[in-house]
């Protein structure tokens, strides 16, 4: 009998983001590469934003054109307007177009500058575009379960908000806890409620402790989430709320979804290495 797959993308854009300098853009080549080479078949590579903001993703668009990309592999990258989505299309290597729409209004403001209805309206638009070259449009959600900027939170809100964003035309949808509101009552929770709207079970972006990690995964796994975002040597997190918690550890994740029986397509034994990698491009 064959296991079930759990999805897991490498998001080396919150990995690297956040770093108090910036990745050289030839390190950050090689390590894709390796990852690819090694079996990773969905990779957050960057974001096409005003470098002014995030100065370590400047280089964004030099990475595609240069890497092998095995068949059946995925390059996703961020865009937040509507330059930023005429770049991602310049590169036809990109294939999904990752856009961060926010749970809390607060956040939504803060982060883009533009409302939650304005947001919904340009993945619309983005969405229209992306699907007219060919490309995977996913919508990410902040704030997913609770946030620390005084907005209320409920299912309900995020349950219609997952409906609306489908019907906007999203294909994939990840929940994203950015400040570290979650515990695994809340995953399950939250996990659960959008059973009954969303078209395949959204992806889990968390950011935690190794010390919470194995619950807060447990719990998305037991109500049906199987797609993780994680990061190498657990690098990362939201640069824009900071918090002292990080990306979840890729290694510990695919050594629990194996304990749990799952398959990630990823060796346990390939990811010493890689590891030690990522947290050498950090230090």
């Amino acid at each position: 009998m064959l296991s079930e797959r759990v999805e897991i993308t490498e998001t080396l854009r919150d990995a690297w983001q956040g770093l108090p300098h910036a990745v050289p853009t030839a390190a950050k080549l090689t390590h894709i590469q390796r990852l690819l080479d090694a079996g990773f078949r969905s990779l957050d590579i960057g974001s096409f934003v005003s470098p002014k903001a995030v100065p370590a993703m400047a280089d964004t668009g030099e990475l595609p054109g240069v890497l092998r990309v095995p068949e059946g592999a995925s390059l996703m990258a961020l865009v937040a307007n509507e330059k930023g989505l005429e770049r991602f299309l310049e590169h036809p290597q990109l294939h999904e177009v990752l856009y961060p729409f926010s749970l809390s209004e607060s956040f939504q403001q803060r982060n883009t500058r533009r409302s939650r209805e304005d947001a919904l309206h340009e993945v619309t638009r983005f969405a229209a575009r992306a699907h007219e070259s060919g490309r995977v449009f996913y919508t990410t959600i902040s704030m997913a379960f609770g946030n620390n900027e005084g907005d209320a939170w409920s299912t309900s809100e995020l349950v219609d908000w997952v409906g609306r964003l489908q019907d906007a035309g999203t294909d994939r949808l990840g929940l994203a806890d950015t400040t570290a509101q979650a515990d695994p009552e809340r995953v399950a929770q939250a996990f659960e409620a959008c059973r009954g709207v969303a078209s395949s079970s959204p992806a889990a972006h968390l950011h935690c402790t190794l010390q919470t990690q194995h619950a807060l995964v447990q719990a998305a796994l037991d109500a049906g989430c199987r797609a993780f975002d994680a990061a190498l040597g657990g690098l990362g997190g939201c640069q824009f709320a900071k918090g002292p918690e990080s990306n979840v550890s890729t290694r510990e994740l695919v050594q629990q979804c194996a304990q749990a029986g799952f398959d990630t397509g990823l060796a346990d034994q390939d990811l010493d290495a890689l590891d030690a990698a990522a947290s050498s491009l950090a230090s």
